[in-house]
């Protein structure tokens, strides 16, 4: 991941808010190709999550609910960047109106195969095996298990219709986090020692 975002910024700088933001938060190409300036709470470092995009049409998301999905405070700074950025180009265009779409191409959701196509190079530049832009959600998921977090969260944040599908795909990265889990019943403050066997002589 690290690796892929630094030569993006290298080589495909105009992508990398694009790019950041879908390591970061793990959503569909249609999801984020939908996303509006209003989605994003600053406030409460969100982003709320209402539609998706694909073949020049706007539709519900996958699952046909709106989900929220947590930002990182480096995402909530780059997409801060991007708004000034485009703010800007607003201003050099004399509209000053900052176009409603987050990723646009003349204020209209730019198309899934433009972004392949650079996800492509960047892949090829930087050195990295063929994956689909899909496995950037895994990559995602894999992480936050990584890092502690429950099934439910996971199931949240990826915008599964149901924690059965969650557990279904990543199920056996839940394991060695449970393993870590019951091994700090050794260090708990309240467990007890083990006592050794009273064996009775004959």
């Amino acid at each position: 991941m690290a690796l892929f975002l630094e030569t993006c910024a290298k080589y495909y700088p105009e992508h990398y808010p694009f790019f950041f933001t879908a390591f970061r938060t793990g959503m569909r190409l249609g999801e984020l190709l939908a996303l509006r300036w209003e989605d994003v709470d600053w406030h409460g470092k969100f982003i709320l999550v209402r539609r998706s995009y694909k073949r020049g049409r706007l539709t519900p998301t996958k699952s046909g609910k709106q989900r929220r999905v947590d930002m990182t405070d480096q995402l909530v700074q780059v997409l801060r960047d991007f708004y000034l950025t485009r703010k800007k180009e607003a201003l050099e265009a004399g509209t000053g109106r900052v176009e409603e779409f987050i990723f646009h191409r003349n204020g209209r959701p730019m198309e899934q195969n433009s972004i392949r196509y650079p996800f492509k190079r960047i892949l090829e530049r930087a050195g990295l095996r063929k994956i689909r832009f899909h496995d950037i959600r895994h990559t995602y998921a894999s992480l936050l298990f990584s890092a502690g977090a429950s099934p439910v969260y996971v199931k949240e944040q990826m915008g599964h219709s149901s924690i059965q599908i969650t557990v279904d795909i990543y199920g056996h990265l839940i394991p060695s986090s449970n393993r870590e889990m019951v091994n700090r019943l050794d260090t708990h403050p309240s467990a007890t020692y083990p006592q050794p066997a009273k064996v009775k002589e004959a």
